[in-house]
């Protein structure tokens, strides 16, 4: 991987990038922080950063136009600009100290002449002599401040120039006029600022505006020369200090930072949600009080991108940008060794991959795909906590292979439609694929094809098990004479819409809605619709849900946000628990009413949560809703009795499921515990399997004195472990269950 690869993802986000107020601003001061710190009556800092930015504070609060306030994003609003330069003066007075930083670093060697000791030579001579350079400002006036030593505060400015260069050495010849810049040849650079109309030495037209180099290699020229405001002109002397401190070092003009573009200032964002706030106007003559500075600045919007960190709740949670992720996702993969730290692990198995971080986003970033991106490259390089998926990627082991059903309608070879419920309809009721399948079969010629969409691997980041899977749908679909398949199942959508765009597709409730009659059911009078993150952009999907619970009467309710995530998408639950709970509160509490779902996945995360719920299968057929969800085992049960009975009625065949020596075996688990089990994702069969293998070898530890046992079994990727008591012959009584990744060498 390089580092490319991942920040791909996140390129066009513009989070942390200057404001439009701050592009505008000549010397790219970070007003935000400047406010943020005035805001919270941190004058010193304030007056710190105002400093380091501007160099010369007082002459800039005296002398500056402003161009920030024409691009302060507070006129968006209907309100007037922050008043920025009055801020400037009150952090000026407010600041108790204002003694410049003295730097300790060891002179160096390198000379810098600068011709000229107006604001822009004065600026580029004090950044270089506080970096120890050996400096000499030559100029032919009697001393510094150029044209603003006429002004009618200049001796406000002379102070703070004095001020500012009291902790440097810098060497200033007073009444030396440069008649040649042969005369400076001993110097390893020059920088040219003598003002308006001042001399170029024959340079000017050959000044680079960027770099502010000439044709002279070791000559800069920048100031009141280029035409520029007396702010223009001190920031380009701020700029030129950089870029000859690097020629000095590399013999090459390098500018460090890419100029703004003023035309196009920085990005307006949507402050939709920004309250109103009047400009505060100063109570007393010579400028805002403490508490009106600080009211003044809190009128700032901060101005910065951050919706999606607003939104989703795994980016709030670990407050990492965009930005900084990628970076993460790419030092975490052992690329360059000391870099690696795993410090992102977490927060990539923490997505929900539900999209909703990019429907929210001005530029699409999607930070779901840089995600579901590491996931893939972390199992491609065989440092995936395979733990994380191992229950699921098991299941669709399953669903391919001894839940898999595939065939035409009775007596036929080949069909025109074929349903694809996918593995968590039947698993969560074996009457929404067998009602179906009879509706559909009623009104199409309907084959079914019982399988999965490939989900579990594909949030696994599996890619060689998800192409299995892929090739095998593929070539199952042929076989059925390539039906248009028809799902209940809105990540098999997206999932196909994915990997087999060749596969005509269409939404069971599209074509329920169109041909179906509903059974009179109204769990509840009024139900809001819970739209599955999957169903995001299937506008026909959700219409045909809406129409199908409108003919039964159901008052329809809408969410506020749709498709958010029930909190199942990317199978997060065993890599952040706590965050998984978060997000199904969230998703619980978005409505009072009761919630009409079309996602298994949904129904079961909602009806586990205690919140009221119905699946508009349950509706649209006249099922009992609300009933109980299913433990994983009967899950695995149901979905072969939706074999079984499809088998029997599509082919006239008995289906007899995989047999083991352990089913006999009659497990007592309490209720408490058996939530916890499926919590946990721990099946009763591995444990059935765990004491029969106990029994039959004798490998266990036992407590003599309770006769409680404990056994272990260890799997592929994970080792189950069960407490346990014999209560009689082939009945044990489970005490407790958990599961961990370790490995116990046996010796002996």
């Amino acid at each position: 991987m390089k580092l490319e690869d991942s920040t791909a993802y996140t390129a066009r986000c513009f989070r942390g990038e200057p404001a439009s107020c701050i592009c505008a601003c000549p010397f790219h001061l970070d007003i935000r922080g400047f406010l943020d710190r005035a805001g919270r009556r941190r004058w010193i800092p304030a007056y710190k950063m105002l400093r380091d930015a501007v160099v010369f504070p007082a002459i800039v609060t005296a002398l500056c136009d402003q161009p920030c306030r024409e691009r302060c994003q507070r006129t968006e609003l209907g309100d007037e600009a922050i008043a920025l330069r009055d801020l400037e003066a009150a952090v000026l007075r407010f600041a108790k100290s204002r003694t410049p930083d003295a730097f300790v670093i060891p002179p160096k060697e390198q000379s810098v002449a600068v011709v000229g000791a107006g604001v822009s030579g004065l600026a580029c001579a004090l950044n270089l002599a506080q970096k120890k350079f050996r400096v000499t400002v030559f100029d032919k006036g009697p001393g510094w401040g150029g044209s603003l030593r006429s002004h009618p505060r200049f001796a406000e400015f002379d102070a703070d120039i004095a001020l500012q260069f009291s902790p440097v050495q810098a060497e200033f010849r007073f009444g030396t006029p440069v008649a040649s810049l042969e005369e400076l040849a001993g110097f390893g650079a020059i920088y040219v600022a003598t003002g308006e109309a001042g001399d170029s030495f024959g340079l000017l037209e050959s000044r680079d505006p960027v770099l502010l180099a000439t044709s002279e290699p070791r000559v800069f020229m920048g100031g009141g020369l280029g035409g520029g405001t007396v702010m223009e002109a001190m920031a380009e002397g701020v700029e030129a200090s950089k870029v000859i401190e690097a020629f000095l070092y590399t013999g090459k003009a390098i500018r460090q930072t890419t100029p703004y573009d003023k035309e196009s200032c920085g990005r307006y964002l949507d402050h939709r949600d920004a309250e109103r706030a009047p400009l505060v106007q100063p109570s007393g003559v010579e400028g805002y009080s403490e508490e009106e500075a600080r009211a003044e600045a809190q009128r700032c919007l901060q101005c910065d991108c951050d919706d999606c960190l607003a939104a989703c709740e795994m980016l709030k949670r670990f407050r990492k940008d965009p930005k900084k992720l990628a970076v993460e996702v790419y030092t975490d993969m052992g690329v360059n060794p000391p870099l690696s730290s795993r410090t992102a692990t977490r927060e990539v198995y923490s997505c929900n991959i539900c999209g909703h971080c990019a429907s929210v986003c001005a530029e699409d970033v999607d930070t779901g795909a840089l995600m579901q991106f590491s996931r893939e490259a972390r199992c491609a390089a065989g440092v995936a906590p395979a733990a994380l998926h191992d229950y699921w990627l098991r299941e669709m082991d399953f669903t391919t292979s001894e839940a898999a059903f595939a065939s035409p309608a009775r007596g036929k070879t080949s069909c025109e439609y074929a349903f694809y419920p996918g593995c968590q309809l039947g698993a969560a009721d074996p009457e929404h694929v067998l009602r179906s399948y009879e509706t559909l079969a009623a009104a199409f010629d309907t084959g079914i094809f019982l399988s999965c969409c490939g989900a579990p691997a594909y949030w696994a980041g599996d890619a060689a098990r998800l192409q299995r899977d892929v090739d095998d749908t593929k070539r199952i679909w042929e076989e059925l004479g390539r039906p248009t398949l028809v799902f209940a199942c809105a990540t098999c959508i997206r999932l196909f819409t994915y990997f087999h765009p060749e596969i005509p597709r269409v939404s069971l409730y599209e074509l329920l809605a169109a041909s179906g009659t509903p059974s009179p059911n109204r769990p509840f009078a009024e139900m809001a619709v819970f739209d599955p993150c999957a169903a995001r952009g299937d506008d026909e999907m959700q219409s045909a849900v809406r129409r199908l619970a409108q003919a039964t009467g159901i008052g329809i309710g809408e969410l506020k946000e749709r498709n958010r995530c029930c909190g199942h998408g990317g199978h997060i639950s065993m890599a952040n628990p706590s965050l998984f709970e978060e997000i199904v509160q969230n998703r619980a509490q978005a409505s009072e009413q009761p919630y009409l779902v079309y996602c298994a996945n949904c129904r079961e995360v909602f009806a586990s949560h205690g919140k009221e719920c119905a699946h508009v299968l349950d509706v649209f057929f006249g099922l009992p809703a609300g009933a109980s969800v299913p433990t994983l085992d009967e899950k695995r049960q149901n979905s072969l009795q939706v074999k079984r009975d499809l088998m029997k009625q599509m082919r006239n065949e008995d289906f007899r499921p995989q047999t083991h020596e352990w089913d006999e075996l009659d497990l007592v688990i309490g209720d408490e515990l058996r939530i916890s089990l499926d919590k946990q994702l721990v099946a009763v069969s591995d444990l059935k399997e765990a004491i029969w293998e106990a029994e039959a070898c004798g490998e266990m530890f036992v407590d003599e004195a309770t006769g409680t046992r404990l056994a272990s079994l260890v799997k592929p990727v994970i080792t189950n472990w069960v407490e346990y008591q014999e209560t009689a012959p082939g009945t044990y009584e489970v005490l407790s269950a958990y599961y961990h990744r370790m490995r116990f060498k046996q010796e002996g």
